[in-house]
């Protein structure tokens, strides 16, 4: 198995497409849309950051036409020590019953590693950590359909980028196909998993692998009033629909499917959204052009997120339905 750094493997990539084209490429990646079950499983240990998800929602989420559910899940924060790091029984079977409520919805899965904070400042020191979380998920979802897709670790940053970064993709990926030989296999690359560092990622022949990108931009619009960013949190007040906006949209959409057609691999949005408190007739103007953008493009997408930071839906008021008929809508 070929294991290059993307950016250094185009022209072999590119050579071998007639080989590839007898392949069957990611035949199980059936995803148009999807939203992410936020703020939730992968919230802090003991430190809730909303709350949880149930059967319900699942079913909610299945019957308003999305058809795919992102389930974000701080694994490290629910290891035992070393060497093992064995993952907690009791929140192994949360996790469980997530992912067995999206599949009875009929919904398909992207399960990942998120928030594992501590591989991004000591990548090389949490390796063996990272090893054990991916080699007891593997196995434990060995037996599941193939429309359970696994991530191998949200928004690579930090210190963990670059030749490290793509050394712990290949870790994962050979870890996961000992046991799940044909399961679909997805990879965001370095500083945040942007849309400009696709290129990053490890490339393969591996025929299963889908590659993801996050896209917040203009982040000064998306992240207005995000008050956990502390100093970093956008300055002033912005709407979004500016000529500027739009073409920074459309180079988005171009450098997506550029990398989708020089890898011969699927890519999709794996998270898009605005801040809650920003101007909801804002919000929807900008997801509803990412929506349209990606789709004309044939590029599937998962919003951020169906409940508690960036709602789709709440308790009190159920669906934010101008954002839901602009996601919706054909």
């Amino acid at each position: 198995m070929t294991t290059l750094p993307i950016a250094l493997s185009l022209a072999l990539t590119s050579a071998s497409a007639s080989a590839e084209d007898a392949t069957p490429i990611a035949a199980d990646f059936k995803m148009k849309r999807c939203v992410n079950m936020g703020n939730a499983l992968e919230a802090p240990n003991g430190a809730p950051w909303g709350r949880n998800y149930a059967k319900e929602d699942y079913q909610r989420i299945a019957a308003a036409g999305f058809d795919t559910v992102r389930i974000p899940v701080r694994w490290s924060d629910y290891t035992g020590p070393a060497p093992d790091f064995r993952i907690h029984p009791d929140f192994a079977e949360l996790v469980d019953s997530n992912v067995k409520w999206a599949l009875t919805s009929g919904l398909n899965v992207v399960l990942n590693i998120h928030h594992f904070e501590e591989i991004m400042e000591q990548p090389a020191a949490q390796k063996d950590r990272y090893r054990a979380i991916w080699d007891q998920i593997s196995l434990r979802y060995s037996k599941l359909p193939g429309n359970v897709w696994f991530e191998t670790l949200n928004e690579p940053h930090k210190n963990l980028k670059g030749a490290e970064m793509r050394q712990l993709q290949a870790m994962a990926l050979q870890l996961i196909r000992r046991d799940n030989p044909d399961r679909i296999v997805i990879l965001g690359g370095e500083e945040w998993s942007g849309i400009n560092s696709l290129a990053t990622n490890l490339a393969s022949d591996d025929p299963n692998l889908v590659y993801t990108f996050h896209y917040y931009d203009p982040f000064n619009f998306t992240h207005q009033q995000a008050t956990w960013l502390g100093d970093d949190m956008p300055k002033g007040k912005r709407g979004w629909g500016s000529s500027e906006d739009k073409a920074e949209l459309a180079r988005a959409v171009e450098t997506a499917t550029a990398f989708r057609e020089a890898v011969k691999r699927p890519v999709f949005l794996g998270e898009f959204g605005v801040n809650s408190p920003v101007d909801n007739t804002e919000r929807v103007k900008w997801a509803g052009a990412v929506k349209t953008a990606m789709e004309a493009a044939d590029v599937p997408w998962c919003l951020w997120a169906y409940g508690n930071t960036f709602a789709l839906y709440t308790d009190e008021n159920g669906w934010d339905e101008d954002m839901l008929a602009a996601l919706t809508k054909e």
